[in-house]
């Protein structure tokens, strides 16, 4: 398998809610590519608000989305607070605080960093545990 690519998600605005638009932004483009998406959340509120934002956030196009556990082989993107594994994706989008432990399984894991600093000081953290496990995150502001 080939080694695991890493992007780091800066948004540009520090609006209260950007971490969360950016996700379902990044997480439409990994639908649209046509392959299995995860979104990985630290905390059920999280997830709740993910999968909230996921069914009304653009208005020309859907992302069919369903709860890790709920969702059958249609489904291509699964919301859940689990540890990600390749059983259920082939493309990792985390708003999690923590890395994604088992990067090294997924072609690819997209950071989504917060903006207030204690999430960027979180996102930081990371950054440095993929770069300590081999991987060269790149990052991307938008």
């Amino acid at each position: 398998m080939a080694s695991c690519r890493v992007d780091f998600y800066v948004p540009s605005s520090d609006t209260p809610d950007g971490r969360y638009t950016l996700a379902c932004r990044v997480t439409e483009k990994a639908f649209q590519s046509g392959k299995h998406v995860y979104l990985y959340c630290q905390t059920l509120d999280q997830l709740t608000q993910m999968d909230e934002r996921l069914w009304a956030f653009s208005s020309s196009s859907f992302i069919p989305h369903g709860l890790l556990g709920e969702t059958d082989e249609l489904v291509r993107v699964t919301l859940g607070c689990d540890d990600p594994s390749p059983d259920v994706a082939e493309i990792v989008i985390s708003i999690a605080n923590t890395p994604v432990s088992t990067f090294s399984l997924f072609s690819r894991v997209a950071e989504i960093v917060g903006t207030d600093e204690s999430e960027r000081q979180l996102a930081r953290n990371r950054f440095k545990f993929y770069r300590d496990n081999g991987v060269e995150p790149v990052t991307h502001k938008v």
